[in-house]
């Protein structure tokens, strides 16, 4: 048990005490993928509470009934056109019409039953390119999927496949890059020409590396190095679970399970390790993405929030599970990270075996916002403006407002157990339409209002304009700050 001092607003309490569990060997990074943990009936839930949101729509992906297996997404703007591209677990990449949020409609399945769909999409040439990743084997029924027989490939084959969306209504596939260890997340580098993977494997990995591609030529896609980490044998593992990198390409935070590592990119086939964040109170580092606000004077302050996946997304006994946590690292404090607080959701409660824990985080660096997936506490949107300023440390704690974020709206279904939320627009009043990729749910679309923010808007690029060159940069995938062109991813 560890106690943490209260900041923020609270609701009938002084202090709480948290407590760190035991990381379990959940299936989420076995390569099993995510199981569903809520229960769901033949039609979802059509009613929830929330606050300054509303649902607008849900869009299965097949009609069993059944839980639709939703994973990552992102999106695209293609012309006139807009896409969410939704990932699954072994129902192929879903993508969705969002051109009218109000009537998401299906537009094309990439047939490639495989298991994780982690979702990047860049620009290269007059393309539009999208990685979907395998996490383990393609098994039988990813063989059997299109995918696979495009690239002619067995049971046994692991890792990502590149797919051409330069027509979303008609997938192609490209190339392939084989991961012996699978890909349970690729991470497309903002110059288009590298990716970098993760493979999330378990603590009986004792050698960690991540492992660089050269993608610049996408049908020959070349291995550069296996880049060696740590082994840290604490909570799951060592591997690398995720990957964020700066717009600028020069910096990469790996989430790596039980350490968070900052990379020096500026070479991107050559990434030299710059600090290492080892944090107890983190049972299970998620992801890690930086921000990068103004305080009161002017002066930029970089911070690294990184989300911790409780117990790997285990069935939970109670809410609010793991949280974000705030790291200072502006420019000499990059070398050592500082601590500045913890932020969890205003949720304290039992919960009766449903996942309940942050999840994917998406940060929006001009408009001074977050979103965030909170698995069966559903869809959150966050105020970070007052991060900027804030002096806290390891002891701060926020509980909903407080550490300089405050939560601005929220929506919970009965059955949500939500894998990602984003959005690719928002208006100068801060509302948007969010989309939800669900285990349980499938496709959900919310309607935040804005909760009076005033922000820059977010507008997404338009990836079907212009030549552009080899790598072009146009990335909307894992890149830590979307803006409003839609920026959207050895020791020292």
């Amino acid at each position: 048990m560890f106690r943490l001092a209260l900041t923020g607003t609270i609701t009938g309490a002084a202090a709480i005490t948290l407590a760190v569990l035991p990381a379990s060997p959940a299936l989420a990074h076995d390569r099993g993928g995510d199981l569903p943990t809520a229960v769901r009936g033949v039609n979802v839930a059509e009613v929830g509470v929330g606050r300054e949101m509303s649902p607008v729509a849900n869009l299965q992906y097949d009609n069993s009934g059944t839980a639709q297996s939703g994973s990552d997404i992102e999106f695209v703007k293609v012309g006139k056109k807009e896409y969410a591209l939704s990932g699954t677990l072994r129902k192929g990449m879903q993508i969705v019409d969002i051109t009218d949020p109000t009537n998401p409609s299906l537009a094309a399945v990439y047939d490639c039953d495989i298991s994780q769909g982690d979702v990047q999409v860049w620009k290269h040439g007059r393309r539009i390119l999208a990685s979907y990743t395998a996490d383990g084997t393609f098994g039988a029924v990813g063989a059997a999927s299109q995918c696979a027989r495009d690239l002619n490939l067995g049971p046994a084959a692991s890792g990502t496949v590149i797919v051409d969306i330069t027509t979303p209504t008609s997938p192609q596939t490209v190339s392939y890059v084989h991961v012996p260890r699978g890909s349970h997340n690729m991470t497309i580098h903002p110059s288009g020409d590298y990716l970098y993977n993760s493979n999330s494997d378990l603590i009986t990995s004792t050698s960690p590396t991540i492992t660089i591609y050269d993608v610049s030529s996408p049908e020959q896609p070349k291995k550069i190095q296996d880049f060696p980490i740590p082994f840290v044998p604490l909570s799951l593992g060592s591997e690398s679970h995720d990957i964020t990198f700066n717009e600028a390409g020069t910096r990469a935070y790996s989430a790596a399970l039980s350490q968070t590592l900052v990379l020096d990119t500026t070479s991107p086939a050559q990434p030299k390790i710059i600090s290492q964040i080892l944090d107890p109170a983190i049972n299970v580092v998620h992801g890690s993405d930086p921000v990068t606000l103004t305080r009161e004077d002017g002066t930029e302050r970089e911070v690294l929030v990184i989300a911790d996946e409780r117990a790997g997304a285990a069935g939970s006994a109670e809410c609010p599970g793991g949280g974000l946590h705030l790291y200072d690292v502006t420019g000499a404090k990059e070398l050592s990270p500082e601590k500045i607080g913890t932020w969890f959701i205003p949720v304290i409660q039992p919960q009766p075996g449903t996942t309940c824990t942050a999840h994917v985080t998406r940060v929006y660096e001009e408009q001074e916002m977050l979103t965030v997936a909170w698995y069966g506490q559903g869809v959150r949107v966050l105020d970070i403006s007052a991060l900027a300023d804030f002096e806290g440390s390891d002891t701060s704690v926020g509980i909903g407002d407080g550490v300089g974020m405050r939560e601005v709206g929220h929506y919970v279904f009965p059955d949500s157990d939500t894998w990602s939320f984003k959005t690719n627009r928002i208006a100068t009043d801060g509302s948007f339409y969010g989309y939800s990729n669900d285990l349980t749910r499938g496709f959900d679309v919310y309607r935040f209002t804005g909760a009076g923010l005033s922000v820059p808007a977010l507008e997404p690029e338009n990836l079907g304009k212009g030549q552009g060159g080899g790598g072009s940069g146009m990335t909307t995938a894992r890149l830590a700050t979307p803006s409003p062109a839609l920026r959207s991813a050895e020791w020292v």
